[in-house]
């Protein structure tokens, strides 16, 4: 019953893309009960490396748009105007990137390095970078149109009062500059697997050999040769200063192996997929990376 409601979900997704292959003008078609998506299908359905996390929010910092956005569990989405590092500022560097967690909290931090400013309501992801807004008003000219900080990421005093309130220190924070290869997803803690599920520690050698590797495998087009396995941040992890790659999408092949439909109707998860933009198509459970 399930692999029958699995196979006329994938059906439809197909039926609404276009099929139209690349070098020419004859659409193809596919039944869901061969059990095998045409690679040529396939360019369609850009595979990420998904980070599945326990915590009701996670933060997305996008450096491009000077946007900070809180994603909920609950499918909210707000929208925050930042203004972050600029490389071009006496003794700035540019926010970096990758995939971190909040790691100190204070309602007042004090920059010794920056002629003592007062930082309010300081969110620390990556050493001494974060989240804080500032006294006065002459900052808030360059929310949401420019980075203007020393490495920081700025924000009204009113939103970054209300963040630091709402979220706690192990919440995810993804910061890109364009569209990752890796990316954020909820998990239910009755979902979380013990002994399949693999917990993402502080750090250490092997955890960070394994998520470079991975994507590394994603850029070579051989997701299934991946385990299995999901891994999962659980809201009580402070990952080490300097964060994880999130790499790039834009390096991700187009066109990946093809996709076997296993026999078993159990599918225990989802694997987020890039169609169009959007995280919209459901993908059985062996293949996510």
């Amino acid at each position: 019953m399930v692999r029958a409601v699995f196979s006329c979900c994938v059906a439809w997704l197909l039926a609404s893309l276009p099929f139209e292959d690349i070098g020419g003008t004859t659409r193809q078609s596919w039944s869901p009960s061969a059990g095998v998506v045409p690679t040529s299908f396939l360019r369609f359905f850009p595979m990420r490396d998904t980070i599945y996390t326990l915590t009701p929010w996670y933060l997305e910092l996008d450096l491009q748009r000077q946007r900070l956005y809180l994603v909920g569990r609950n499918g909210e989405r707000r929208e925050y105007k930042v203004s972050s590092g600029a490389p071009w500022v006496a003794g700035g560097i540019e926010t970096p990137t990758g995939l971190f967690t909040l790691q100190t909290k204070a309602t007042l931090a004090i920059s010794r390095q920056f002629d003592n400013t007062r930082m309010l309501y300081w969110m620390g992801f990556s050493g001494n970078v974060g989240f804080h807004a500032l006294e006065g008003w002459g900052y808030y000219r360059h929310l949401g149109h420019r980075a203007s900080s020393h490495g920081c990421v700025r924000l009204s005093r009113e939103d970054a009062h209300f963040l630091y309130r709402l979220l706690p220190r192990g919440t995810p924070v993804l910061v890109y500059k364009e569209e990752p290869a890796r990316i954020l997803a909820f998990l239910h803690p009755e979902e979380f697997l013990p002994g399949r599920d693999w917990l993402l520690s502080s750090g250490g050698y092997a955890q960070e050999q394994l998520l470079r590797k991975r994507l590394e495998v994603l850029y070579l087009g051989k997701t299934q040769e991946l385990l299995p396995r999901r891994l999962v941040l659980d809201g009580n992890t402070i990952l080490q200063p300097g964060g994880y790659p999130v790499g790039a999408v834009r390096e991700i092949p187009l066109q990946q192996p093809p996709l076997l439909l296993p026999a078993s109707t159990h599918f225990l998860s989802v694997l987020p997929l890039a169609v169009d933009g959007h995280d919209t198509a459901v993908l059985p459970d062996s293949l996510l990376p």
